[in-house]
């Protein structure tokens, strides 16, 4: 019909001449023509366009398809490196243990090793033991399962492999092939006797290990090697008969002590899932499609060019349509991962702001009229509070955890004060569900362990937390300290909860693994008892756990034992350092520290200096409000305080004009020259390092007071 708009004239609304009826109709007809002339190449143009679009399409997701399969499998391969890292982990800290225990041959000793190494026994494992050196061999000290008994000499592999265990100062490995078949020997130095704790397994590396069906890695093929490189020889375990993985594969090293292992994964299916193997071919059929039928289409629209132009218009609206779409997802995702980023730091505002409310009122409680039972209670209130404030701390130190970057400061601390705090601090939850908790510290408790006070502390609370919550109504905890050897302490939490079984123990320090309690109601995240023994280990300890089907768990925390602050001082310089003159005046020097040990380690040092007074604070607040009170000669500030922290302080007393001329020196057990050099630039006139030098700190006391 447009061929025939000139046939009217609207403006001037008559009847056009006889000539525009026929020259007006010719001209659109040959502008037409022109117009189809240079369309007509256009349907090999488009054809050609989205042809090249979909190769394209294919060649990139097909890549992309194959970058993620790349990562899905190095994640995948990872996580089982870490896995097989924590196993032989938690192996060599029993070896060790069961070393140090083994390597006695006491009758308590060897009962003590027999039940231990016994409990560990499983399918497949010949022998654990001790052996000490003999001449030039080495001699069965102790030992549990087939082959040498105590007295026999070492065979000659396990012996090589106990001399290369002394050398190496670490875990070593070795693949023997005997008349039984291949055996894996580990074997690690047992101390500083000179003894070796060794563990000899059967292996069968070409009978594929089964998963089970809930198992997270199961479309997963594994293959280990006890050596760098897949050597057919040193194979330890494989999920593939032969042993062999075959195509696409991801290789990790793995540690075993000094020795250098290989994990190597394959999949047995695509981890994607197979639809998206599918999608570049999908895409690249379509693209065929859809460019056979942007072809013909565009012959339509040489023909028909006003629909053409028409569709163009709405395709193009709907590209603009999913195009913003698109935009806006990216948007969001790119909000999401924002928001991410600053969860950690948001977080920490929002659960710091009620305790701020919870601590702060319940100091203003503390400085009222109260009775003692009242006092009690706002004394509860503010221990439950501090120490909530303190989790949250560790809770945002997970990823440091992770990282290896969490700071400790390990010094000798009492394991009374220890247990005596946790059991008070828990002591509401406790009657609250009418549990009887009993400590029984036969004495032990009153030695020192070397570890970090508060990550300690953390710990077994959360051991008491765990025996309450899981425990039955009106039930019992055990609470108990044992030296399990000359330089071990360990505390025990026994409850009498529903015990937990066997095959789900190795569950238990799994991130996040509740074991199916998730739908009983009990509170809890999963990460306590993962953290507790990362904690554990990172102080040079191990948490464990036993328990009994109906009857009960028992949780074990063990730890360096050493000898307590005076009692060092005492042993090492006695009456050694002559007492000063008296002075004319006193000389008040305030110790700014949390452990009681401490702060009596320093008043029985300045019992040599008669002209001494020691003035005490247990916390940096308190600090900051008697060094403005009696303005002492010397501070001596400990960093880990708990309620602020050390460096906190130091800043505070440096910016009060009362305080800034007091010189201030740093105790604690971190020894980082950074920190050192940090603490000394924001204004500490000295930095002592624990365990303390008894002749450095009164040689500084002697400098700054010349000063």
């Amino acid at each position: 019909m447009h061929l025939f708009r000139g046939a009217l004239d609207l403006d001037q609304n008559k009847v056009a001449a006889p000539s525009d009826l026929i020259e007006a109709p010719l001209s659109r007809i040959d502008s037409g023509a022109r117009s189809l002339k240079s369309f007509r190449l256009l349907p090999v143009a488009v054809l050609f366009v989205f042809v090249v679009v979909a190769l394209g399409a294919y060649v990139v997701t097909r890549n992309l398809v194959l970058d993620q399969e790349e990562r899905l499998l190095k994640e995948r391969a990872d996580e089982v490196g870490a896995l097989l890292s924590n196993s032989f982990g938690s192996l060599t800290s029993q070896l060790r243990v069961l070393g140090s225990v083994g390597a006695s041959t006491d009758e308590a000793a060897t009962e003590i090793f027999n039940e231990t190494a016994g409990a560990l026994i499983r399918p497949g494992t010949v022998t654990i033991g001790v052996a000490a050196p003999q001449g030039d061999g080495f001699v069965v000290v102790n030992a549990v399962g087939e082959g040498s008994v105590a007295g026999d000499p070492l065979d000659a592999d396990t012996a090589s492999l106990a001399l290369r265990a002394l050398s190496a100062g670490d875990m070593v490995t070795s693949i023997v092939t005997g008349d039984q078949g291949p055996r894996l020997i580990l074997g690690l130095p047992a101390g500083s006797s000179g003894s070796v704790s060794y563990q000899v397994s059967m292996i069968n590396p070409t009978t594929p290990v089964p998963s089970t069906p809930d198992s997270p890695y199961q479309e997963l093929r594994v293959a280990l090697y006890a050596s760098s490189e897949p050597d057919p020889a040193q194979l330890v375990l494989s999920t593939e008969p032969g042993g062999t993985v075959s195509g696409k594969t991801q290789a990790v090293p793995l540690a075993v002590g000094a020795d250098a292992w290989l994990i190597v994964v394959g999949t047995r299916s695509p981890l994607g899932g197979p639809f998206a193997q599918n999608v570049p071919w999908i895409l690249f059929g379509g693209g065929l499609f859809t460019a056979t039928l942007a072809a013909a289409v565009a012959e339509i629209l040489v023909r028909r060019r006003r629909y053409a132009l028409a569709l163009v218009a709405a395709r193009t609206q709907e590209l603009e349509v999913a195009h913003d779409a698109r935009r806006h997802a990216q948007e969001a995702a790119e909000a999401a991962n924002h928001a991410k980023s600053v969860f950690l730091s948001r977080m920490s505002h929002e659960l710091r702001t009620p305790l701020n409310s919870v601590l702060g009122f319940g100091q203003l409680l503390e400085l009222e009229d109260l009775t003692k039972d009242q006092s009690d209670s706002v004394g509860q209130i503010l221990k439950g509070g501090r120490h909530l404030l303190a989790l949250i701390n560790e809770v945002l130190d997970i990823s440091r955890i992770e990282a290896g970057e969490l700071a400790f400061s390990p010094e000798p601390v009492l394991v009374a004060d220890l247990v005596y705090e946790a059991v008070d601090l828990m002591q509401p939850a406790v009657k609250q569900r009418g549990i009887q908790l009993v400590v029984d510290s036969s004495g032990t408790c009153n030695c020192y362990v070397f570890a970090d006070r508060q990550r300690t502390k953390q710990i077994v609370l959360n051991l008491l937390s765990n025996a309450v919550k899981y425990n039955r109504p009106r039930g019992s905890i055990a609470l108990s300290c044992r030296r399990t050897t000359d330089t071990r302490i360990s505390i025990s939490v026994a409850d009498t909860g529903y015990g937990i079984a066997a095959e789900r123990l190795g569950l238990l320090f799994v991130p996040f693994e509740r074991l199916g309690v998730e739908g009983t109601g009990v509170e809890g995240t999963g990460i306590g008892l993962a953290l507790s023994r990362r904690l554990a280990e990172a102080m040079g300890g191990t948490v464990t756990a036993a328990s009994v089907l109906g009857q009960g768990s028992t949780f074990t925390v063990d730890l360096p034992r050493v000898e307590g602050p005076v009692e060092r001082y005492e042993r090492l310089n006695g009456d050694r350092i002559p007492a000063a003159a008296p002075a004319s005046d006193t000389r008040r020097v305030l110790h700014i520290e949390d452990n009681l040990s401490n702060l009596r380690l320093i008043e029985r040092i300045f019992e040599h200096r008669p002209e001494v007074e020691v003035v005490a604070a247990m916390h940096g607040s308190l600090g900051l409000e008697l060094a403005r009170e009696h303005r002492p000669s010397l501070i001596l500030l400990d960093l880990h305080l708990p309620d602020i922290s050390g460096e906190e302080v130091l800043q505070r007393l440096r910016e009060d004009p009362v305080t800034a001329p007091i010189p201030v020196v740093i105790v604690s057990a971190d020894a980082t020259p950074r920190q050192i050099q940090r603490l000394l630039a924001s204004g500490a006139t000295a930095y002592i390092t624990k365990p303390i030098d008894v002749r450095e700190l009164l040689d500084v006391y002697e400098r700054v007071q010349r000063t």
